[in-house]
C-alpha cells in the first residue's frame, strides 16, 4: 500500500513538470537558475520572488535561486544580468521602480530596455493614497480641494526619491493641478511610521504596505490607483472613480532575461510561470498581499514595460525629477 502511494506521488510530481519543446529537449534547464533581484531581502518583492522560485522548482524539477543585489534603483542587479550569458540561467526580477530607474539613469553600462528580453509580468497591484485614520482628510476630492486652496503646504511621503511612489505623487499633481511637497523616505516602513505618528499627513505607496494598517483601522485609504478596485480592499474606490482620470500607477514584478536569450528558453520560462500562476496556493498568497497574478506573454510584457518607461520619462521631464 505504501509502495503504491509513493509511486502515485512520484507519477503526480512528474506530470507536473513542464515539458520542453521537442527541439530543445534536454537543453534547458539542466542546472540551477539564478534570479537576481535588485532589492534587499525582507521586502514584499523579495518574498514574492522567493515564492515564485519555490514554485518554479516544483513545476520544472530544477533549482531556482534568488540572489539579492540591492542598490541604485535596482540597476546594480540589472547590470549583472545584462552582462550575463544569454542562456536562461541568470534572470532579472524587475519591479515598477525599475521602470522609473530606466527613466532616470542617463549613463548606465547597459540599455535598460534593449539589453533585456522581457519574459512575463508576474503580477500587479495598485499603489494607493493613504492618511492616518484620525486625519481630517476623509476623501480624495477633499484632499484635492484642500491642496488647491493651500498649494505647496501639504507634504506627502514616498518610499524614496525617484522611486515609483514618488512618481505616483508627481503624476497625481500633474493630473489634478495641485502642488504638494515631496518627503522621500528610505522604504515603506519608515514612511509609514511617520504617517502613523502624524508627522506626515499623506502617503503614496503600494497597497501591500497599507493593507495591514488599514485592516487594523490605523490608516484610511483614500483611493487605489489601478483601473479597477483591489480584491484585497473592495470597498476602496479607484482614483478614476473619484474623477482623477488617467491616474494609473501599478506596482508589479516581471521576469527578464538578457538580450539574445533563445526563443525556446523564453517561451519555456513564460509557460512555467503561467503554470505557477494557476496554482491555487500561489494565487492565494498573491491575493493576500493585494496582488493579482498576470503571467503575460513576452510580447504583452514587452509592450507594457515600454509604456511604463515612456510614462515615467514624461513625468520626470515635466516634474524635473533628477537623481541627487
Amino acid at each position: 500500500m505504501q509502495r503504491r502511494t509513493l509511486l502515485a506521488a512520484a507519477a503526480s510530481a512528474a506530470a507536473s513538470v513542464i515539458a520542453l519543446p521537442a527541439s530543445a529537449q534536454g537543453a534547458y534547464p539542466n542546472k540551477p537558475v539564478k534570479i537576481i533581484l535588485g532589492l534587499a531581502p525582507g521586502a514584499s518583492t523579495d518574498a514574492s520572488t522567493r515564492l515564485l522560485a519555490q514554485h518554479l522548482q516544483e513545476v520544472t524539477g530544477q533549482t531556482f535561486v534568488v540572489d539579492n543585489r540591492p542598490g541604485a534603483g535596482s540597476t546594480i542587479g540589472a547590470a549583472a544580468v545584462a552582462a550575463s550569458p544569454p542562456d536562461g540561467y541568470t534572470l532579472f526580477m524587475g519591479t515598477g521602480s525599475y521602470a522609473t530607474s530606466a527613466a532616470l539613469y542617463p549613463n548606465l553600462s547597459f540599455d535598460p530596455v534593449k539589453s533585456f528580453r522581457p519574459i512575463t509580468q508576474l503580477n500587479r497591484f495598485p499603489s494607493a493614497i493613504g492618511v492616518q485614520a484620525s486625519s481630517p482628510i476623509r476623501s480624495l476630492p477633499q484632499l484635492i480641494e484642500l491642496a488647491k486652496a493651500q498649494p505647496g503646504t501639504i507634504p506627502f511621503a514616498s518610499t524614496g526619491h525617484g522611486g515609483q511612489t514618488h512618481f505616483a505623487g508627481e503624476l497625481f499633481q500633474q493630473i489634478t493641478g495641485t502642488k504638494l511637497v515631496h518627503v522621500p523616505y528610505k522604504g515603506g516602513g519608515p514612511a509609514m511610521q511617520d504617517v502613523l505618528a502624524g508627522r506626515v499627513p499623506l502617503i503614496f505607496v503600494d497597497l501591500f504596505t497599507l493593507l495591514p494598517h488599514w485592516r487594523q483601522g490605523t490608516v484610511r485609504i483614500l483611493a487605489v490607483t489601478g483601473t479597477k478596485r483591489a480584491e484585497a480592499a473592495p470597498d476602496v474606490p479607484t482614483a478614476q472613480e473619484l474623477g482623477v482620470r488617467g491616474f494609473e500607477v501599478v506596482a508589479w514584478l516581471g521576469l527578464f532575461a538578457p538580450a539574445g536569450t533563445p526563443d525556446a528558453v523564453v517561451d519555456y520560462l513564460q509557460k512555467a510561470v503561467a503554470t505557477v500562476g494557476k496554482r491555487e496556493a500561489f494565487i492565494k498568497r498573491m491575493a493576500d498581499s493585494g496582488a493579482e497574478v498576470v503571467a503575460s506573454t513576452p510580447a504583452e510584457f514587452t509592450q507594457f514595460f515600454q509604456r511604463e518607461v515612456e510614462l515615467y520619462r514624461r513625468v520626470a521631464q515635466s516634474a524635473n525629477i533628477k537623481l541627487e
